[in-house]
């Protein structure tokens, strides 16, 4: 199981790559018609490819969480279900942002600053619910960092368009993640009070 997650980590970098590659060779190549658009000022348009590195280290992160909770000696399908569809999300995230990139004319990912971060470690021991909380906060930080980018944005040019997409399509959604986190954090807590491990294996059948 962790080997396979890996070689599907190193897959996704490696595909990420290969679409700045073949993007940045057909940019090279003269085109028959010469269509011009509004493009993005530098400072929007490194916030956004920061953005997108963030948002696939943040797949990563859940990919190992789910990893860990997949383990035999550890056995929480639920808590390994959340987070392999947590990772997923992270990823679409990604992708939709490279896409939009890619709408505005500019390159999917900066090349000399893309670098997917793998050093992230499950702590020893982690439960139900430091998981969760470790996920709350990394929640919070990728909230954090649209409202960079869209700041970013709002500055120099005024780029509304990118701007209204993130505040639209993702700040709306990290929003209602962090919540029902919150939800699940609240309710795990309450089962635990009595008999912790017991309380967690019913949370993770029932709530995950």
């Amino acid at each position: 199981m962790m080997k396979s997650i890996f070689f599907g980590m190193v897959a996704m970098a490696v595909a990420i790559l290969s679409i700045y590659q073949e993007t940045a060779q057909a940019q090279e190549q003269p085109a028959a018609h010469d269509y011009k658009w509004n493009g993005i000022d530098d400072q929007c348009l490194t916030a956004l490819h920061r953005q997108i590195n963030k948002e696939f280290d943040a797949s990563i992160v859940y990919l190992k969480y789910a990893a860990y909770f997949a383990q035999e000696k550890v056995n929480l399908p639920g808590f390994e279900k959340f987070f392999f569809h947590a990772a997923g999300e992270e990823r679409e995230h990604g992708i939709k942002l490279i896409e939009y990139a890619l709408m505005r004319g500019q390159g999917p990912v900066d090349k000399s600053s893309f670098n997917l971060d793998y050093t992230y470690q499950v702590p020893p021991g982690t439960d139900g619910e430091s998981a969760l909380r470790a996920a709350l906060k990394k929640e919070e930080e990728v909230t954090h960092s649209i409202r960079g980018v869209i700041k970013a944005c709002e500055e120099g040019s005024n780029d509304f368009h990118l701007a209204d997409y993130l505040t639209g399509e993702y700040l709306d959604e990290q929003h209602k993640g962090q919540r029902e986190l919150a939800e699940k954090i609240a309710t795990l807590s309450k089962m635990k009070k009595s008999a912790p491990k017991l309380g967690e294996f019913l949370f993770d059948k029932n709530h995950m």
